[in-house]
Protein backbone atom coordinates (compact mmCIF):
# COMPACT_ATOMS: atom_id res chain seq x y z
CA UNK A 1 0.00 0.00 0.00
CA UNK A 2 1.05 3.68 -0.26
CA UNK A 3 1.74 3.77 3.47
CA UNK A 4 4.03 0.73 3.27
CA UNK A 5 1.56 -1.74 4.74
CA UNK A 6 1.50 -5.15 3.05
CA UNK A 7 -1.57 -7.35 2.63
CA UNK A 8 -2.21 -10.63 0.86
CA UNK A 9 -5.03 -10.99 -1.67
CA UNK A 10 -6.11 -14.56 -2.33
CA UNK A 11 -8.46 -15.77 -5.06
CA UNK A 12 -9.46 -19.42 -5.54
CA UNK A 13 -7.82 -21.69 -8.10
CA UNK A 14 -10.45 -23.75 -9.98
CA UNK A 15 -9.30 -26.92 -8.20
CA UNK A 16 -9.55 -25.37 -4.72
CA UNK A 17 -13.03 -26.73 -4.03
CA UNK A 18 -16.67 -25.74 -4.42
CA UNK A 19 -17.44 -22.08 -5.25
CA UNK A 20 -18.78 -19.94 -2.39
CA UNK A 21 -18.36 -22.71 0.19
CA UNK A 22 -14.55 -22.85 -0.01
CA UNK A 23 -14.07 -19.13 0.61
CA UNK A 24 -16.85 -18.87 3.23
CA UNK A 25 -15.48 -21.84 5.15
CA UNK A 26 -11.85 -20.73 5.00
CA UNK A 27 -12.66 -17.29 6.44
CA UNK A 28 -14.78 -18.75 9.25
CA UNK A 29 -12.12 -21.39 9.96
CA UNK A 30 -9.39 -18.75 10.20
CA UNK A 31 -11.44 -16.74 12.69
CA UNK A 32 -12.17 -19.87 14.73
CA UNK A 33 -8.46 -20.78 14.81
CA UNK A 34 -7.41 -17.21 15.62
CA UNK A 35 -10.09 -16.09 18.09
CA UNK A 36 -11.29 -19.32 19.71
CA UNK A 37 -8.13 -21.45 19.69
CA UNK A 38 -5.69 -18.49 19.97
CA UNK A 39 -3.49 -19.74 17.15
CA UNK A 40 -1.11 -17.52 15.09
CA UNK A 41 -3.32 -16.96 12.05
CA UNK A 42 -3.38 -13.93 9.71
CA UNK A 43 -6.29 -11.57 10.36
CA UNK A 44 -8.85 -11.38 7.55
CA UNK A 45 -9.37 -7.74 6.53
CA UNK A 46 -12.02 -8.19 3.83
CA UNK A 47 -13.55 -11.05 1.88
CA UNK A 48 -16.25 -12.03 -0.60
CA UNK A 49 -17.65 -15.52 -1.23
CA UNK A 50 -19.21 -14.53 -4.54
CA UNK A 51 -17.86 -13.31 -7.87
CA UNK A 52 -20.64 -10.71 -8.08
CA UNK A 53 -18.34 -7.87 -7.06
CA UNK A 54 -15.96 -5.39 -8.76
CA UNK A 55 -13.15 -7.97 -8.64
CA UNK A 56 -15.35 -10.49 -10.50
CA UNK A 57 -13.92 -13.27 -8.34
CA UNK A 58 -14.20 -14.60 -4.81
CA UNK A 59 -11.39 -13.21 -2.67
CA UNK A 60 -9.85 -12.97 0.77
CA UNK A 61 -7.67 -10.01 1.78
CA UNK A 62 -5.60 -10.73 4.87
CA UNK A 63 -2.54 -9.69 6.81
CA UNK A 64 0.82 -10.77 5.48
CA UNK A 65 2.40 -13.69 7.30
CA UNK A 66 5.12 -12.54 9.67
CA UNK A 67 8.57 -14.12 9.74
CA UNK A 68 10.40 -16.58 7.51
CA UNK A 69 8.86 -19.59 5.82
CA UNK A 70 10.02 -22.68 7.69
CA UNK A 71 10.62 -24.51 4.42
CA UNK A 72 13.36 -22.01 3.56
CA UNK A 73 15.33 -22.35 6.78
CA UNK A 74 14.58 -25.82 8.21
CA UNK A 75 17.75 -27.45 6.91
CA UNK A 76 19.85 -24.64 8.37
CA UNK A 77 18.39 -24.95 11.87
CA UNK A 78 20.30 -26.68 14.63
CA UNK A 79 18.71 -29.77 16.17
CA UNK A 80 17.70 -27.91 19.39
CA UNK A 81 15.94 -25.28 17.24
CA UNK A 82 14.11 -27.99 15.28
CA UNK A 83 13.17 -29.63 18.59
CA UNK A 84 11.69 -26.38 19.91
CA UNK A 85 9.52 -26.04 16.80
CA UNK A 86 8.28 -29.60 17.26
CA UNK A 87 7.39 -28.74 20.87
CA UNK A 88 5.38 -25.76 19.63
CA UNK A 89 3.56 -27.97 17.15
CA UNK A 90 2.54 -30.27 20.00
CA UNK A 91 0.92 -27.28 21.73
CA UNK A 92 -0.86 -26.34 18.49
CA UNK A 93 -2.15 -29.89 18.00
CA UNK A 94 -3.34 -29.89 21.61
CA UNK A 95 -5.44 -26.82 20.82
CA UNK A 96 -6.80 -28.51 17.69
CA UNK A 97 -8.12 -31.40 19.75
CA UNK A 98 -9.33 -29.32 22.71
CA UNK A 99 -12.84 -29.00 21.26
CA UNK A 100 -15.14 -31.97 20.63
CA UNK A 101 -17.92 -31.23 18.14
CA UNK A 102 -21.26 -32.97 17.63
CA UNK A 103 -21.14 -32.95 13.83
CA UNK A 104 -18.62 -33.75 11.07
CA UNK A 105 -18.13 -31.26 8.25
CA UNK A 106 -16.71 -27.79 7.56
CA UNK A 107 -17.04 -24.60 9.61
CA UNK A 108 -19.02 -21.55 8.46
CA UNK A 109 -20.38 -18.41 10.06
CA UNK A 110 -23.77 -18.94 11.66
CA UNK A 111 -25.29 -16.16 9.53
CA UNK A 112 -23.66 -17.26 6.26
CA UNK A 113 -26.87 -18.59 4.75
CA UNK A 114 -25.18 -21.85 3.73
CA UNK A 115 -27.77 -24.61 3.35
CA UNK A 116 -27.66 -27.74 5.53
CA UNK A 117 -25.71 -25.88 8.23
CA UNK A 118 -26.31 -26.75 11.88
CA UNK A 119 -25.13 -24.89 15.00
CA UNK A 120 -21.54 -25.69 15.99
CA UNK A 121 -22.38 -27.47 19.24
CA UNK A 122 -19.27 -28.60 21.10
CA UNK A 123 -18.06 -29.68 24.50
CA UNK A 124 -15.42 -27.63 26.28
CA UNK A 125 -15.26 -24.57 28.52
CA UNK A 126 -18.72 -23.02 28.68
CA UNK A 127 -17.61 -19.64 27.35
CA UNK A 128 -15.97 -21.30 24.34
CA UNK A 129 -19.00 -23.52 23.70
CA UNK A 130 -21.34 -20.51 23.81
CA UNK A 131 -19.13 -18.54 21.41
CA UNK A 132 -19.01 -21.43 18.97
CA UNK A 133 -22.77 -21.97 18.99
CA UNK A 134 -23.57 -18.28 18.48
CA UNK A 135 -20.93 -17.47 15.84
CA UNK A 136 -20.37 -20.65 13.85
CA UNK A 137 -22.17 -23.56 12.22
CA UNK A 138 -21.11 -26.87 10.67
CA UNK A 139 -22.18 -27.56 7.11
CA UNK A 140 -21.13 -29.44 3.96
CA UNK A 141 -17.49 -30.40 3.73
CA UNK A 142 -15.28 -28.45 1.33
CA UNK A 143 -12.76 -31.28 0.96
CA UNK A 144 -12.04 -31.36 -2.81
CA UNK A 145 -12.56 -35.11 -3.19
CA UNK A 146 -16.27 -34.65 -2.38
CA UNK A 147 -16.64 -32.21 -5.29
CA UNK A 148 -14.52 -33.69 -8.07
CA UNK A 149 -16.20 -34.18 -11.44
CA UNK A 150 -19.90 -35.08 -11.19
CA UNK A 151 -19.58 -35.58 -7.43
CA UNK A 152 -20.16 -31.84 -7.08
CA UNK A 153 -23.87 -32.50 -7.73
CA UNK A 154 -24.13 -35.34 -5.17
CA UNK A 155 -25.09 -33.14 -2.23
CA UNK A 156 -26.52 -36.08 -0.27
CA UNK A 157 -22.94 -37.30 0.28
CA UNK A 158 -21.32 -33.99 1.30
CA UNK A 159 -22.38 -33.78 4.95
CA UNK A 160 -22.65 -32.75 7.63
CA UNK A 161 -22.60 -36.18 9.30
CA UNK A 162 -23.45 -37.35 12.81
CA UNK A 163 -20.94 -40.19 13.25
CA UNK A 164 -17.76 -41.74 11.91
CA UNK A 165 -19.76 -44.71 10.59
CA UNK A 166 -22.18 -42.46 8.68
CA UNK A 167 -19.26 -40.42 7.32
CA UNK A 168 -17.33 -43.44 5.98
CA UNK A 169 -20.46 -45.12 4.63
CA UNK A 170 -21.30 -41.91 2.78
CA UNK A 171 -17.94 -41.96 0.98
CA UNK A 172 -18.44 -45.57 -0.12
CA UNK A 173 -22.03 -45.01 -1.30
CA UNK A 174 -20.93 -41.89 -3.17
CA UNK A 175 -18.27 -43.82 -5.08
CA UNK A 176 -20.64 -46.71 -5.85
CA UNK A 177 -23.13 -44.26 -7.34
CA UNK A 178 -20.51 -42.20 -9.18
CA UNK A 179 -18.74 -45.21 -10.71
CA UNK A 180 -22.04 -46.78 -11.70
CA UNK A 181 -23.19 -43.60 -13.44
CA UNK A 182 -20.05 -41.96 -14.81
CA UNK A 183 -16.95 -44.21 -14.85
CA UNK A 184 -15.85 -44.71 -18.46
CA UNK A 185 -13.15 -47.35 -19.12
CA UNK A 186 -12.13 -45.51 -22.30
CA UNK A 187 -11.13 -42.42 -20.30
CA UNK A 188 -8.92 -44.47 -17.99
CA UNK A 189 -6.31 -44.92 -20.75
CA UNK A 190 -5.49 -41.31 -21.55
CA UNK A 191 -2.03 -41.46 -19.96
CA UNK A 192 0.15 -44.10 -21.73
CA UNK A 193 2.40 -44.43 -18.71
CA UNK A 194 -0.35 -44.89 -16.14
CA UNK A 195 -0.73 -48.25 -14.45
CA UNK A 196 -3.75 -50.15 -15.70
CA UNK A 197 -5.21 -53.64 -15.65
CA UNK A 198 -8.45 -55.37 -16.63
CA UNK A 199 -9.68 -54.99 -13.03
CA UNK A 200 -8.73 -51.32 -12.81
CA UNK A 201 -10.65 -50.57 -16.00
CA UNK A 202 -13.77 -52.48 -14.93
CA UNK A 203 -16.48 -50.40 -13.19
CA UNK A 204 -18.05 -53.69 -12.07
CA UNK A 205 -14.87 -54.70 -10.20
CA UNK A 206 -14.80 -51.37 -8.34
CA UNK A 207 -18.48 -51.48 -7.41
CA UNK A 208 -18.31 -55.09 -6.21
CA UNK A 209 -15.27 -54.33 -4.02
CA UNK A 210 -16.97 -51.28 -2.48
CA UNK A 211 -20.16 -53.24 -1.85
CA UNK A 212 -18.08 -55.89 -0.08
CA UNK A 213 -16.55 -53.28 2.18
CA UNK A 214 -19.76 -51.41 3.05
CA UNK A 215 -21.18 -53.86 5.67
CA UNK A 216 -17.78 -54.03 7.39
CA UNK A 217 -17.76 -50.31 8.25
CA UNK A 218 -19.93 -50.40 11.43
CA UNK A 219 -17.90 -53.38 12.62
CA UNK A 220 -14.38 -51.99 12.19
CA UNK A 221 -14.89 -48.34 13.17
CA UNK A 222 -13.61 -48.12 16.77
CA UNK A 223 -16.21 -48.15 19.55
CA UNK A 224 -14.13 -45.80 21.73
CA UNK A 225 -16.00 -42.46 21.48
CA UNK A 226 -12.78 -40.48 21.96
CA UNK A 227 -11.05 -42.06 18.99
CA UNK A 228 -13.96 -41.38 16.60
CA UNK A 229 -15.06 -38.05 18.08
CA UNK A 230 -15.40 -35.13 15.61
CA UNK A 231 -12.33 -32.94 16.07
CA UNK A 232 -10.91 -29.94 14.30
CA UNK A 233 -7.75 -30.76 12.35
CA UNK A 234 -5.40 -29.10 9.93
CA UNK A 235 -4.08 -31.93 7.65
CA UNK A 236 -1.33 -30.15 5.68
CA UNK A 237 0.71 -28.48 8.41
CA UNK A 238 3.92 -28.81 6.40
CA UNK A 239 6.93 -26.50 6.37
CA UNK A 240 5.60 -24.40 3.51
CA UNK A 241 2.62 -23.27 5.59
CA UNK A 242 4.54 -22.39 8.77
CA UNK A 243 6.41 -19.14 9.44
CA UNK A 244 8.88 -18.52 12.26
CA UNK A 245 10.27 -15.30 13.73
CA UNK A 246 13.88 -14.36 14.43
CA UNK A 247 13.76 -16.30 17.70
CA UNK A 248 12.75 -19.41 15.72
CA UNK A 249 9.27 -19.47 17.23
CA UNK A 250 6.18 -20.09 15.13
CA UNK A 251 4.80 -16.69 14.17
CA UNK A 252 2.13 -17.56 11.61
CA UNK A 253 0.30 -20.47 9.97
CA UNK A 254 -1.29 -19.95 6.55
CA UNK A 255 -3.58 -21.77 4.06
CA UNK A 256 -6.53 -22.97 6.14
CA UNK A 257 -8.84 -24.13 3.37
CA UNK A 258 -8.08 -27.81 4.01
CA UNK A 259 -8.89 -27.65 7.75
CA UNK A 260 -11.97 -29.66 8.66
CA UNK A 261 -13.93 -31.32 11.45
CA UNK A 262 -13.65 -35.08 11.03
CA UNK A 263 -13.45 -38.29 13.07
CA UNK A 264 -10.14 -38.18 14.94
CA UNK A 265 -9.00 -41.60 13.69
CA UNK A 266 -9.37 -40.50 10.05
CA UNK A 267 -8.17 -36.89 10.36
CA UNK A 268 -5.18 -36.59 12.68
CA UNK A 269 -1.59 -37.55 11.89
CA UNK A 270 1.82 -36.53 13.28
CA UNK A 271 3.32 -33.41 11.65
CA UNK A 272 4.81 -33.89 8.15
CA UNK A 273 8.07 -32.50 9.56
CA UNK A 274 8.58 -35.93 11.12
CA UNK A 275 9.79 -38.74 8.88
CA UNK A 276 8.35 -41.95 10.28
CA UNK A 277 9.91 -44.00 7.47
CA UNK A 278 13.42 -43.83 8.99
CA UNK A 279 14.84 -46.69 11.02
CA UNK A 280 15.50 -45.46 14.55
CA UNK A 281 19.10 -44.50 15.33
CA UNK A 282 19.91 -42.34 18.36
CA UNK A 283 23.66 -41.97 17.76
CA UNK A 284 25.85 -41.57 14.71
CA UNK A 285 27.78 -44.79 13.98
CA UNK A 286 31.53 -45.01 14.79
CA UNK A 287 32.51 -44.88 11.10
CA UNK A 288 30.61 -41.61 10.51
CA UNK A 289 33.67 -39.33 10.77
CA UNK A 290 35.60 -41.41 8.27
CA UNK A 291 32.95 -40.93 5.59
CA UNK A 292 33.33 -38.30 2.90
CA UNK A 293 30.73 -35.56 2.93
CA UNK A 294 27.94 -36.75 0.69
CA UNK A 295 24.60 -38.53 0.44
CA UNK A 296 25.43 -41.34 2.91
CA UNK A 297 26.64 -38.95 5.58
CA UNK A 298 23.60 -36.71 5.09
CA UNK A 299 21.31 -39.75 5.33
CA UNK A 300 22.84 -40.77 8.67
CA UNK A 301 22.42 -37.25 10.09
CA UNK A 302 18.78 -37.24 8.94
CA UNK A 303 18.22 -40.65 10.50
CA UNK A 304 19.55 -39.60 13.91
CA UNK A 305 17.88 -36.18 13.96
CA UNK A 306 14.51 -37.63 12.96
CA UNK A 307 14.78 -40.36 15.60
CA UNK A 308 15.37 -37.72 18.28
CA UNK A 309 12.61 -35.42 17.01
CA UNK A 310 10.06 -38.25 16.83
CA UNK A 311 10.99 -39.30 20.36
CA UNK A 312 10.55 -35.71 21.60
CA UNK A 313 7.23 -35.41 19.78
CA UNK A 314 5.78 -38.65 21.16
CA UNK A 315 6.95 -38.12 24.75
CA UNK A 316 5.65 -34.54 24.83
CA UNK A 317 2.39 -35.48 23.12
CA UNK A 318 1.82 -38.25 25.67
CA UNK A 319 2.18 -35.68 28.46
CA UNK A 320 0.27 -32.76 26.92
CA UNK A 321 -2.09 -34.27 24.36
CA UNK A 322 -2.91 -37.84 25.45
CA UNK A 323 -5.90 -38.03 23.08
CA UNK A 324 -3.48 -37.87 20.14
CA UNK A 325 -1.42 -40.74 21.55
CA UNK A 326 -4.60 -42.71 22.18
CA UNK A 327 -5.48 -42.35 18.51
CA UNK A 328 -1.95 -43.19 17.35
CA UNK A 329 -1.91 -46.42 19.37
CA UNK A 330 -5.39 -47.63 18.40
CA UNK A 331 -5.34 -51.26 17.28
CA UNK A 332 -5.39 -51.44 13.48
CA UNK A 333 -5.32 -47.64 13.37
CA UNK A 334 -2.99 -47.63 10.37
CA UNK A 335 -5.21 -50.04 8.43
CA UNK A 336 -8.27 -47.93 9.26
CA UNK A 337 -6.54 -44.79 7.99
CA UNK A 338 -5.52 -46.54 4.78
CA UNK A 339 -9.02 -47.89 4.19
CA UNK A 340 -10.38 -44.36 4.62
CA UNK A 341 -7.72 -42.94 2.28
CA UNK A 342 -8.20 -45.53 -0.48
CA UNK A 343 -11.96 -46.06 -0.48
CA UNK A 344 -12.83 -42.72 -2.03
CA UNK A 345 -10.54 -42.85 -5.07
CA UNK A 346 -10.35 -46.35 -6.52
CA UNK A 347 -11.34 -45.27 -10.01
CA UNK A 348 -9.33 -42.07 -10.17
CA UNK A 349 -6.27 -43.71 -8.55
CA UNK A 350 -6.08 -47.47 -8.01
CA UNK A 351 -8.35 -50.30 -6.87
CA UNK A 352 -5.79 -52.79 -5.62
CA UNK A 353 -4.63 -50.76 -2.54
CA UNK A 354 -8.18 -50.88 -1.14
CA UNK A 355 -8.45 -54.58 -1.93
CA UNK A 356 -5.07 -55.22 -0.31
CA UNK A 357 -6.12 -53.40 2.85
CA UNK A 358 -9.36 -55.38 2.94
CA UNK A 359 -7.38 -58.63 2.73
CA UNK A 360 -5.18 -57.48 5.63
CA UNK A 361 -8.25 -56.45 7.65
CA UNK A 362 -9.88 -59.83 7.14
CA UNK A 363 -6.67 -61.69 8.03
CA UNK A 364 -6.30 -59.64 11.24
CA UNK A 365 -10.02 -59.35 11.99
CA UNK A 366 -9.62 -60.37 15.64
CA UNK A 367 -7.71 -57.12 16.27
CA UNK A 368 -10.78 -55.01 15.53
CA UNK A 369 -13.25 -54.08 18.25
CA UNK A 370 -16.03 -56.43 17.17
CA UNK A 371 -17.44 -59.86 18.00
CA UNK A 372 -19.07 -60.20 14.58
CA UNK A 373 -17.41 -62.23 11.80
CA UNK A 374 -15.89 -60.49 8.81
CA UNK A 375 -18.77 -59.97 6.34
CA UNK A 376 -16.68 -60.35 3.18
CA UNK A 377 -14.14 -62.73 1.68
CA UNK A 378 -11.90 -63.10 -1.36
CA UNK A 379 -11.31 -66.30 -3.30
CA UNK A 380 -7.76 -67.56 -3.85
CA UNK A 381 -8.05 -66.52 -7.50
CA UNK A 382 -9.15 -62.99 -6.55
CA UNK A 383 -6.31 -62.64 -4.06
CA UNK A 384 -3.77 -63.72 -6.67
CA UNK A 385 -5.12 -61.14 -9.14
CA UNK A 386 -4.83 -58.43 -6.48
CA UNK A 387 -1.25 -59.42 -5.71
CA UNK A 388 -0.43 -59.47 -9.43
CA UNK A 389 -1.78 -55.93 -9.75
CA UNK A 390 0.30 -54.87 -6.74
CA UNK A 391 3.47 -56.27 -8.29
CA UNK A 392 2.70 -54.61 -11.62
CA UNK A 393 1.93 -51.29 -9.98
CA UNK A 394 5.19 -51.39 -8.03
CA UNK A 395 7.13 -52.16 -11.22
CA UNK A 396 5.44 -49.21 -12.91
CA UNK A 397 6.20 -46.93 -9.97
CA UNK A 398 9.85 -48.03 -9.89
CA UNK A 399 10.17 -47.29 -13.61
CA UNK A 400 8.92 -43.71 -13.22
CA UNK A 401 11.20 -43.20 -10.24
CA UNK A 402 14.20 -44.39 -12.26
CA UNK A 403 13.48 -41.97 -15.14
CA UNK A 404 12.44 -39.06 -12.90
CA UNK A 405 15.64 -37.18 -13.86
CA UNK A 406 14.31 -37.11 -17.43
CA UNK A 407 10.54 -37.35 -17.17
CA UNK A 408 8.05 -36.09 -14.64
CA UNK A 409 5.25 -38.52 -13.81
CA UNK A 410 2.89 -36.56 -16.07
CA UNK A 411 5.24 -36.63 -19.04
CA UNK A 412 7.09 -33.31 -18.96
CA UNK A 413 10.77 -33.09 -19.82
CA UNK A 414 13.33 -30.28 -20.32
CA UNK A 415 14.20 -29.38 -23.91
CA UNK A 416 17.71 -30.84 -23.66
CA UNK A 417 16.39 -34.32 -22.77
CA UNK A 418 13.47 -34.31 -25.23
CA UNK A 419 14.96 -36.88 -27.61
CA UNK A 420 15.81 -39.24 -24.75
CA UNK A 421 12.30 -38.82 -23.34
CA UNK A 422 10.72 -39.62 -26.71
CA UNK A 423 12.83 -42.76 -26.93
CA UNK A 424 11.46 -43.84 -23.52
CA UNK A 425 7.88 -43.30 -24.66
CA UNK A 426 8.42 -45.16 -27.93
CA UNK A 427 10.48 -48.11 -26.79
CA UNK A 428 10.93 -48.38 -23.05
CA UNK A 429 7.60 -47.95 -21.30
CA UNK A 430 7.24 -50.69 -18.70
CA UNK A 431 5.20 -53.72 -19.66
CA UNK A 432 2.75 -52.97 -16.88
CA UNK A 433 1.80 -49.74 -18.64
CA UNK A 434 0.83 -51.73 -21.75
CA UNK A 435 -0.21 -55.04 -20.18
CA UNK A 436 -3.75 -55.17 -21.53
CA UNK A 437 -3.30 -53.45 -24.92
CA UNK A 438 -4.64 -56.55 -26.63
CA UNK A 439 -7.61 -57.03 -24.32
CA UNK A 440 -11.08 -56.72 -25.91
CA UNK A 441 -11.92 -53.69 -23.77
CA UNK A 442 -8.87 -51.65 -24.78
CA UNK A 443 -9.11 -48.67 -27.11
CA UNK A 444 -6.44 -47.01 -29.24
Amino acid sequence: MEDGQKVIAKIPHPNAGPPVLTTASEVATMEFARDILSLPVPKVLAWSATDQNPVEAEYIIMEEARGSRLNDIWQDLQLPEQRDIILELVKIETKFLSVCFEKIGSLYYADSGISKCEPAIATGPQEMADALKSRFCIGPTVQPEFWEKERRHMHQYQGPWTSAVEYLESIVKREIEWIGSYADPRQARVDPGQFTSPQQNSPHAHIETLKKFLPAIPLIVPKDPDVVSPRFWRPDLHRGNIYVDDQRRISCIIDWQSATIAPLIFAANPPPLLDYTVEKMYYLPPHYESLKEGEEKQKLRHQVSQTILIDVYERTTAAENPLMIKMMTTYQGRTLKQLHAFVGGTWDNCLYPLQGCMIIARREWEDFDTDEPCPYSFSDEEIQKIYDDADAFNENRDFWRDVSHILSDNGYTPNDTYDEAMDIFKNKLPKVAKRDDSSPSSTS
